[in-house]
């Protein structure tokens, strides 16, 4: 009998390379907001019963940075108290809670990648709705996975690659930020990460992205020179100051992996390899 494997969110940028990733040895039940509110508790035990899930990967979350400054109680009621709801149900039947984590739970100012023993220190609301999803998976008693990642992009949703190259196919002005330092990371990969992670039974809190570290400039020049190596597209890099966003992003976040690699011995395969597959890909797809 195959495990039965929930996953909330399933048609998201990560939920779609997630079903996909597990179908093969698990009964992957997909949910959506059309069939559970996860902020609504009676909803999510009613999904529990009729599903039995004996995991359940739960993508499903608020992830609009800079609006969650003026809608801090909606990213909360989702991140937060969507994440308890779930967690609360796991720990009561026994299943084991796959969540996912951001590095906006970190300042972004320790000049070295972090760790998942690094004190945290959100700068928006959005990365304290994400802390206080991590603490509401620690406080239900359930057996859970938080995987840490950042910079996620995909072929189901928009996501910088995509708003980059749908720019420079208009020929609009590319203005880029140069000065926050991280980790693109494709949601594919992060799926895979997330099997091996579930297969060598690793609970708590686990950081994973695509190898390597760059600047937001960088990734851009990188898939201008990828997607159109015949044209030559001019991008500005501009201070984070100078765009006045309403939300504050941390300098310098990249993760360090050095533990996800200990639990499964998998090396992620460097940031450049995997957007150039995923930009070829998705040109490929367009054209």
């Amino acid at each position: 009998m195959k495990k039965r494997l929930l996953v909330t969110g399933a048609h998201g940028l990560l939920g779609s390379e997630i079903v996909p990733m597990f179908r093969d040895a698990f009964e992957v039940v997909p949910v959506d907001l059309a069939h559970c509110d996860i902020t609504a508790a009676a909803e999510v035990s009613r999904l529990f019963r009729e599903a039995r899930p004996d995991i359940v990967i739960h993508c499903a979350a608020y992830t609009a940075v800079d609006r969650a400054e003026t809608e801090r109680e909606k990213a909360f009621l989702v991140n937060g108290q969507g994440t308890r709801n779930v967690a609360e149900c796991c720990a009561r039947a026994g299943s084991l809670l796959v969540t996912f984590g951001s590095d906006y739970v970190f300042g972004g100012m320790g000049g070295r990648p972090c760790l998942e023993g690094d004190e945290t220190h959100p700068l928006s609301a959005y990365g304290e709705s994400k802390l206080a999803a991590e603490r509401a998976c620690a406080e239900s008693g359930a057996k859970f996975l938080s995987i840490r990642t950042q910079w996620l992009y995909g072929a189901h949703g928009r996501n910088f690659i995509t708003a980059i190259l749908d720019r420079a196919k208009k020929g609009e002005a590319l203005r880029v930020v140069d000065d926050q330092t991280g980790c693109p990371t494709w949601a594919r990969d992060l799926a895979d990460a997330t099997r091996r992670l579930i297969e060598a039974d690793a609970t708590g809190i686990v950081h994973f992205s695509n190898g390597g570290e760059t600047t937001w400039f960088e990734f851009a020049r990188m898939i201008v020179a990828e997607a159109f190596p015949d044209r030559t597209i001019e991008i500005a890099p501009v201070s984070t100051a100078s765009l006045a966003l309403p939300a504050s992003r941390p300098t310098y976040s990249p993760l360090d992996k050095g533990y996800y690699r200990q639990l499964t011995g998998h090396d992620p395969r460097g940031w450049q390899d995997a957007a150039r597959e995923f930009i070829h890909s998705e040109t490929e797809r367009q054209s």
